[in-house]
C-alpha cells in the first residue's frame, strides 16, 4: 500500500509539473486535459484497489480485525502531535511487516483495519498475540507500554461495511472489559450496544430537559460545631423519582457523557453559590466531582477558570474532587492534577483504595483528602489499624481531612476520638435538595 501511494505521488507530481509548464507556455486547454486525466487516474486507482481487495477475499472465510492503540486518548494528550503521529506510523509499519502476504492493512488516523484469510480463532489469537509483542518493542518509554486492542469478526459474506462495524463493536468490548487485548464479535454485542445507546440517548435528553438536579451532602465539623462545606451530587429525577446512579453511571462514563454532566453540575453549583451569597448564607466550600473523561479534555482548566470568573466565584468557594480509584493511576493524570492544584483547590476522593497516590500527594498542594467509606465501616482490629494510620498520615502531611460514609454514632465517635473532625455521611445528613440545604445552613446545624 505504501509503495502504491508513493507511485501515485510521483505520477501526480509529474502531472502537476507538466500542467504548470503548459500554463506558463499558455497551453491552457492541454493543461486542463492533464488535470482531468490526473483526477481520473486517482479515482480509477481507488476503485481498482477496492475491487482487488474484494476479489482476493470473495467467497472465502476471512477475518476482519479492527485495531486501536490502547489508551490512545491519553497518549495523544501526553505526547506532542509530531511524536504521537510517528508512533502511529511505526505501528502501521509493524502491522504490515507482520501480517501474511495477501492480507490487507488500512490505517484510519490511529485506528487500523486488517483483512486476512483465516482458519479459525486459535490462529487469529496467536496472530494478535505475536503482533502485540512486536508492537510493545516500538516504544522505549517507562511511562507507557505500547499495545493494541483488537476486535475480530470471522465472516463469509462480502458486506465489508457491516463486517467492519462488527469488528469495531468487538474492539469496543475488549476496551470495556479490560480483561484481554482482543475480543471476538458476538451477535449479543449488538443487542448490548443498542441498549446502551438507548440509555445514553435518554441521558442526553434528560440533560437537555434539565431532569438532572444537583443535591448537596453536607460536611460537618465536630470541633467548630457547624457545616463547613458540602459535596455536589448529580441526581437524575424522572417522573418525580430519583433514578439510582448505578443504573446509568457506567454507561455515562463509557461514552464520555460524564464530561458534559460534570460541566453542567459546575455551572449549577456556581449559580447556587451566587444565590447563597446574595442571601448572606455562610456555606464554606462546595466540592464538585471531576470524572476521568473530563480530565482528558485539553482545555478543561481554562473552562474551569472562565466559569468561576463568569459567576464571580472565589477559588476558596469551590473544590474540585478527583477520585483516586480512577484518575490518579496514570502519570498523565498526575500531570493534570498537578496543574489543577496549582490553580484551584483540589480534594482526593476514595483515598486508600486507588492506585497508590502517595507520591502524588507529596508532590502536589492537595487541599483535602477524603477517607474512603470502606475504612470507616470496617470495625475489625486490622481495619481500625489501617484507619488510624491513614488519619495519622494525612495529619502529618498537613492536609485537611474528611471521613465519608459515616452512618452510625459509633463511627462518628471513633473518628472524633482519633482527631478526624470533619465527617460526611447519612448519620449527619443525606444528600439534600438545594432548598433543603439552604434551610439547614440557615437553621440549626448541630445535627445529631
Amino acid at each position: 500500500m505504501k509503495e502504491r501511494l508513493t507511485e501515485l505521488i510521483i505520477i501526480d507530481s509529474f502531472f502537476l509539473t507538466a500542467c504548470v509548464l503548459l500554463l506558463f507556455l499558455e497551453y491552457d486547454t492541454l493543461a486542463s486535459i492533464l488535470i482531468i486525466l490526473m483526477f481520473a487516474s486517482n479515482i480509477l486507482n481507488y476503485f481498482v484497489n477496492n475491487i482487488r481487495i474484494k476479489y482476493n477475499f470473495m467467497g472465502k472465510r476471512k477475518a476482519i480485525i479492527y485495531a486501536v492503540i490502547d489508551n490512545q486518548s491519553v497518549m495523544n494528550l501526553y505526547y506532542e502531535p509530531k511524536k504521537y503521529n510517528k508512533i502511529v506510523k511505526n505501528v502501521y509499519k509493524e502491522i504490515k511487516r507482520n501480517v501474511k502476504k495477501g492480507a490487507v492493512v488500512r490505517k484510519y488516523s490511529d485506528h487500523f483495519l486488517i483483512i486476512t484469510k483465516t482458519t479459525g480463532k486459535v490462529e487469529l489469537t496467536n496472530k494478535v498475540t505475536k503482533l502485540n509483542e512486536k508492537i510493545g518493542q516500538l516504544l522505549d518509554d517507562e511511562l507507557f507500554a505500547l499495545s493494541l486492542r483488537y476486535g475480530i469478526h470471522i465472516c463469509d459474506n462480502e458486506d465489508f461495511n457491516s463486517n467492519e462495524n462488527r469488528a469495531n463493536i468487538a474492539c469496543n468490548k475488549a476496551k470495556k472489559e479490560d480483561m484481554s487485548y482482543y475480543s471476538f464479535y458476538d451477535d449479543e454485542d449488538v443487542e448490548t450496544m443498542l441498549q446502551e445507546k438507548k440509555i445514553l440517548a435518554n441521558l442526553v435528553k434528560s440533560l437537555k430537559s434539565r431532569e438532572f438536579e444537583v443535591y448537596f451532602q453536607p460536611k460537618y465539623n465536630f470541633k467548630e460545631k457547624k457545616i463547613v462545606g458540602s459535596e455536589a451530587l448529580a441526581r437524575l429525577v424522572s417522573d418525580g423519582k430519583v433514578v439510582p446512579a448505578k443504573d446509568f453511571i457506567e454507561i455515562a462514563e463509557k461514552y464520555g457523557f460524564t464530561a458534559y454532566l460534570d460541566k453542567y453540575v459546575l455551572r449549577e453549583v456556581c449559580k447556587k453559590i451566587v444565590e447563597l451569597k446574595k442571601d448572606n448564607i455562610e456555606f464554606g466550600s462546595i466540592s464538585v466531582n471531576v470524572s476521568r473523561n473530563t480530565l482528558c479534555e485539553k482545555e478543561i482548566m481554562n473552562y474551569y477558570s472562565s466559569t468561576l470568573e463568569k459567576y464571580g466565584i472565589h477559588k476558596n468557594e469551590i473544590e474540585f474532587e478527583v477520585t483516586e480509584r480512577d484518575e490518579i493511576g496514570s502519570t498523565l493524570s498526575e500531570k493534570i492534577v498537578h496543574e489543577m492544584c496549582r490553580r484551584f483547590n483540589v480534594s482526593v476522593d476514595d483515598f486508600g483504595v486507588g492506585n497508590s497516590s502517595l507520591s502524588m500527594l507529596i508532590k502536589n498542594r492537595i487541599k483535602t483528602v477524603k477517607i474512603d467509606r470502606q475504612f470507616v465501616i470496617d470495625e475489625t482490629e486490622s481495619g481500625r489499624t489501617l484507619l488510624n494510620n491513614i488519619i495519622k498520615l494525612i495529619k502529618e502531611l498537613g492536609y485537611e481531612m474528611v471521613a465519608e460514609g459515616v452512618d452510625t454514632l459509633e463511627q462518628q465517635e471513633y473518628l472524633k476520638s482519633r482527631g478526624c473532625n470533619v465527617i460526611q455521611g447519612y448519620y449527619f445528613s443525606k444528600p439534600l435538595s438545594f432548598e433543603e440545604y439552604k434551610k439547614i445552613l440557615g437553621g440549626d446545624q448541630n445535627g445529631s
